[in-house]
């Protein structure tokens, strides 16, 4: 049977289990603008001045994210939007450029990229084969998230970012939540916010304006926007907690609609307790220099894990 929008009748693109909504695509489009403006200015995430760096790796998320501050950019002459990219090196990089390219010439952003090799001197593929060779506890995807928050906040720094606009959405958030729950890590789990502040210097603030919106929403968003995504599935993703965080999550939303909602404000009213009493400040690595809630920052105790396994051999 055919529905339409509840809004303005006319027919629909959606229907949200998770409130009700049947939205067409005006309105739809209407209403995920609504979520980030209404981010942003609930999180006070951007000043009028702001220069934001974009995580921009092609996919859905953070091509919607591109796409709607730089619409939200032009509203506010006096900031700008510059995109930036961390490539992994892996054999897929060339494809990934060009759509890069396409996106950005497009939306006409600058466009600075940089790769793990230039970084920390190893491609992903090459940090994961010496895992696995060396029969390391952790999986490709610990050693890439670690890497990728370090050299996104390097370039955001380069770059004389005000702030780094990450492409996290509700889904991410709520998994990452659960995985620190599981693990037990509760500063982690403390530090799960849509807006982090940085240290002047060294580490930028981050701001997350997706922070509200669902998965499967920004998936139909960015079907709509018409500009193409860049989707290879991550060949380490069977690897990771957070696969199977994932699956479960979206089976139970199926069974259940609106319990990513539900468990994503039970998490904040925890998270905001915590924070209350697990601040934890900002130190210098002694073996890099960047900024690390310990002694020796996450980065380089994976360095020194692979040296060390890789000597025993």
């Amino acid at each position: 049977m055919k529905r339409y929008c509840y809004l303005c009748k006319g027919p629909s693109v959606i229907s949200r289990s998770y409130s009700g909504e049947v939205l067409c695509e005006n309105c739809f489009r209407e209403s995920m603008m609504t979520a980030v403006r209404t981010a942003i200015s609930k999180y006070k995430m951007l000043q009028r001045t702001d220069r934001i760096a974009v995580a921009y790796s092609g996919g859905k998320d953070s091509t919607v994210l591109l796409s709607t501050l730089v619409e939200i950019q032009q509203r506010f002459p006096q900031s700008e939007v510059v995109a930036i990219t961390l490539q992994e090196g892996g054999k897929q990089d060339s494809e990934r450029r060009e759509v890069l390219a396409n996106v950005t010439s497009q939306l006409q952003v600058e466009h600075i990229t940089s790769t793990y090799k230039e970084l920390f001197s190893l491609t992903l593929d090459e940090i994961a084969d010496l895992a696995r060779k060396l029969d390391s506890p952790l999986s490709p995807c610990a050693f890439c998230g670690t890497l990728r928050r370090q050299g996104l906040n390097i370039l955001a720094r380069k770059i004389n970012a005000d702030k780094l606009a990450l492409g996290h959405n509700l889904d991410d958030e709520v998994q990452s939540m659960l995985m620190n729950l599981i693990r037990g890590d509760v500063q982690r789990l403390s530090r799960i916010t849509p807006y982090l502040k940085g240290v002047p210097g060294w580490l930028v603030p981050r701001i997350k304006p997706l922070y509200h919106i669902i998965e499967k929403d920004l998936l139909l968003y960015s079907q709509l926007l018409g500009l193409p995504i860049y989707h290879p599935p991550c060949p380490y993703k069977e690897t990771s907690l957070r696969n199977e965080i994932r699956e479960w999550l979206n089976t139970f939303e199926e069974q259940h609609p609106g319990s990513k909602y539900n468990l994503h404000a039970s998490f904040m009213k925890i998270i905001n307790v915590l924070q209350n009493e697990t601040e934890v400040p900002f130190q210098k690595c002694q073996r890099c220099g960047e900024l690390t809630s310990q002694a020796i920052c996450a980065v380089c105790i994976h360095r020194e894990s692979l040296s060390k396994l890789n000597g025993k051999k």
